[in-house]
């Protein structure tokens, strides 16, 4: 497992990290996680995104995304959720998948109005083609 970013602050609950990454295929599936409520989850989903435990991640903004009913959010959330994704399939060596998902986080990614959505800067994530981009809150 690699950080996307390991010195990022951490925006979620106090709760410890998992002890290890699930990586499809590699790795047992964890237990289902506690459900948070949906600020809580999304804030968590970051630190576990930064901290590189991206299925984990991807878990917690799809329980948001299915909890919201603004269609702007769940391009958003989706767009999040497909980022995860992609660079858990790049680090599984699958290139073409995760081109693939990134290309379809960019277009959920350039319906939502505005330069921020729940507090995260949007253009590092509508640039997004392989590199993992920082999420950063503000």
């Amino acid at each position: 497992m690699n950080p996307v970013w390991s010195d990022a602050p951490r925006y979620g609950p106090p709760a410890p990290l998992p002890s290890q990454a699930f990586l499809p295929g590699k790795t047992p599936r964890p237990p289902d996680a506690p459900p948070l409520p949906s600020e809580q989850a999304f804030l968590r989903g970051i630190d576990l995104y930064h901290a590189g435990f991206l299925w984990e991640a991807h878990e917690q903004w799809e329980s948001v995304w299915r909890a919201t009913k603004d269609p702007e959010r769940r391009d958003f959330l989706q767009g999040l959720v497909q980022i995860a994704a992609s660079v858990l399939k790049a680090r599984l060596g699958n290139a073409r998948g995760a081109a693939k998902l990134a290309q379809r986080a960019r277009e959920h990614l350039a319906r939502v109005k505005g330069d921020r959505c729940m507090g995260l800067l949007l253009a590092p994530l509508r640039a997004f083609h392989g590199d993992p981009p920082r999420l950063e809150v503000g």
